[in-house]
C-alpha cells in the first residue's frame, strides 16, 4: 500500500508540471503589486487610454538564446491576446528560433530606443508612434518587436535601431542569421496562423522585428 501511495503521488507531480517546463509553452498570471509599482509612470501612463492593470498579464516565456540555451524571459501583453502570444511562442520554441533578450520594457525605463539597441524582445509600451499623438498598437498590449537589432525598421535611408544597418539590405535579410525573420519561415507562420500581421509585409517602410494583432 504505501509503495502505492508513493508511486500515486509521483504520478500526481509528474502530471502537475507546467507545460513549459518541457520547453513547450509559457505562462501567464496577472501583474503583481510589485512590478505594477515599477510600470506605473513607466511603461504605464494614466489617462493615454492604456488597458488597465487588470486587464493585461505578466508572461514567462521559454526561448533559445543566441548561445542555443534554453532561457526564461519575461513579457507583458495584454490579457485577451495571452493564450495567442503562448501558443506563438511555443510555436518559435519548437522551431529553434532564436531570442536574445527577453524583458518588460519598463527595465528600460520605457524607452523603445534603449529597448531596441539592447536587441529587447518586448511588446507592451504605454506610448505613441513616434512623430505622432496616436497610440502604438504597443499601448494596446496587442504588437511586439522581436530581435529588433537583427529586423530594424527601414524606411528609404533611415534605419532603426542603428546596429540594425548591418542587417537591412536584402543581400543581409537572405541569409540564415540567428534570430532573423524572413518572409516565409516558421516565426511568420505561427503569428500569421493566429491572424498577427508583420511589419516586413508593409509598403512605405518596413518594419521587420514588428507583428500586431491587427497588423498595423
Amino acid at each position: 500500500m504505501r509503495g502505492f501511495w508513493t508511486l500515486t503521488a509521483l504520478l500526481m507531480l509528474i502530471t502537475a508540471v507546467p507545460s513549459w517546463a518541457g520547453g513547450q509553452r509559457g505562462t501567464q498570471v496577472p501583474i503583481s503589486d510589485h512590478m505594477w509599482a515599477r510600470m506605473d509612470g513607466v511603461s504605464w501612463h494614466e489617462g493615454l487610454g492604456c488597458p488597465a492593470r487588470d486587464d493585461l498579464r505578466l508572461l514567462t516565456i521559454p526561448h533559445h538564446d543566441f548561445q542555443g540555451q534554453t532561457a526564461m524571459g519575461e513579457m507583458v501583453v495584454a490579457a485577451e491576446v495571452a493564450d495567442d502570444v503562448l501558443d506563438i511562442f511555443a510555436d518559435l520554441y519548437a522551431a529553434g528560433f532564436q531570442i536574445e533578450l527577453m524583458r518588460p520594457v519598463h527595465l528600460f525605463l520605457g524607452d523603445d530606443g534603449r529597448s531596441m539597441a539592447a536587441n529587447n524582445t518586448s511588446a507592451f509600451n504605454c506610448r505613441v508612434v513616434g512623430g505622432t499623438n496616436r497610440l502604438s498598437q504597443h499601448a494596446f498590449g496587442k504588437a511586439m518587436d522581436i530581435n529588433p537589432v537583427q529586423n530594424p525598421y527601414v524606411k528609404g535611408s533611415y534605419t532603426s535601431p542603428e546596429a540594425g544597418k548591418d542587417f537591412d539590405s536584402a543581400t543581409e535579410r537572405a541569409k540564415a542569421i540567428p534570430g532573423l525573420v524572413r518572409a516565409g519561415d516558421p516565426v511568420i507562420a505561427a503569428f500569421k496562423a493566429r491572424g498577427w500581421g508583420w511589419g516586413g509585409d508593409w509598403s512605405s517602410s518596413r518594419d521587420y522585428q514588428h507583428f500586431s494583432e491587427n497588423g498595423r
